[in-house]
């Protein structure tokens, strides 16, 4: 699969022959339709590691260097990632984020989603020095090793701010994109009481939630979308009865495509088609993207069905 993130221009996902457009249910489709996201904004740092992780030294430490082959800046966070898609979709993201004093006007990044037609109202410019950062550097399997830099702390009155700019603005659906444990959970509160529908994606960060936290955030989550190792991971901290009470879980599986479970479909599964595989950086936030705009449809028409076949179809476009 072929990575893009928030400052690459999408490459085709598909080359086979897809349905007749006739059958899709773009002419019911809400025009522009407006969705929060809340997580972060980021400077990615991406490097190409030409060996294989697994066959370095191992020792009771970690004390290790590696060669890279390549590294390059890119526009960046889980939250722009999918901002980035959607906005390359037709849709009109909303990126609720703070960002260090490096994100000011003029800097690259705010003339990027400037020249996009980015809504960046919800973009906070705080005294912090710097946004945060991410380091991600991947071998030849596609293993990827990750450090990240949060940037600058939320403020304390975070969830608060979330629910009157939620409430002001016309959203038809959230995404809780990777952010820290505190974030989410405070995210996913003031959505809930705002009545608006969301998706929960935790991403990476799974791993700093311990089991208390991971089960509040299902708990106040309908749909949670992760791919297999964060599935396990959650699995061990929640237990199969915290997800078999969603509404909907879907599991990506790289090159295998995506699972899902619905508390009222049933299950399913929906083949991936790699083209010009590359980097796997952004792709998890890419391949969500399908299922945004699916759960935009069923909610904004009221198809109370949760028909999953709508899900299969939206996915043979991307």
């Amino acid at each position: 699969m072929t990575a893009i993130t928030a400052g690459e221009a999408p490459r085709p996902r598909r080359t086979e022959a897809v349905p007749d457009r006739k059958e899709t249910p773009s002419a019911l489709r809400p025009k522009r339709a407006r969705v929060l996201l809340t997580g972060t904004l980021a400077i990615d740092h991406i490097g190409e590691y030409p060996g294989v992780f697994s066959a370095l030294p191992r020792h009771r430490g970690i004390n290790l260097t590696v060669h890279l082959r390549t590294l390059a800046r890119r526009f960046g966070g889980c939250a722009m990632n999918i901002a980035y898609t959607l906005r390359l979709l037709g849709d009109d993201p909303v990126p609720f984020v703070f960002v260090g004093a490096d994100f000011a006007a003029g800097s690259d990044y705010a003339a990027h989603l400037e020249a996009l037609g980015m809504d960046t109202t919800g973009i906070t410019i705080t005294a912090t020095p710097r946004s945060a950062n991410a380091f991600l550097f991947t071998d030849r399997e596609g293993s990827q090793f990750t450090a990240f830099h949060p940037g600058p702390a939320v403020p304390g009155d975070y969830a608060a701010r979330l629910a009157r700019f939620a409430a002001a603005g016309g959203f038809e659906f959230a995404v809780l994109a990777p952010d820290l444990p505190a974030n989410m959970l405070a995210a996913a509160s003031a959505l809930r009481a705002a009545g608006i529908p969301f998706l929960t994606d935790p991403g990476q960060n799974i791993t700093d939630f311990d089991a208390a936290l991971a089960r509040r955030l299902v708990g106040l989550s309908e749909r949670v979308i992760v791919n297999e190792f964060e599935h396990e991971t959650l699995r061990g901290l929640t237990g199969d009865d915290a997800l078999a009470a969603l509404e909907l879980l879907v599991v990506t599986r790289g090159e295998q495509g995506a699972c899902w479970r619905s508390r009222g479909s049933g299950a399913g599964q929906e083949a991936a088609v790699a083209a010009n595989a590359r980097d796997p950086t952004g792709c998890g936030d890419v391949l969500a993207c399908p299922l945004y705009l699916t759960s935009i449809y069923l909610i904004y028409f009221a198809y109370r069905s949760r028909d999953l076949h709508m899900f299969e179809h939206v996915c043979s476009y991307m």
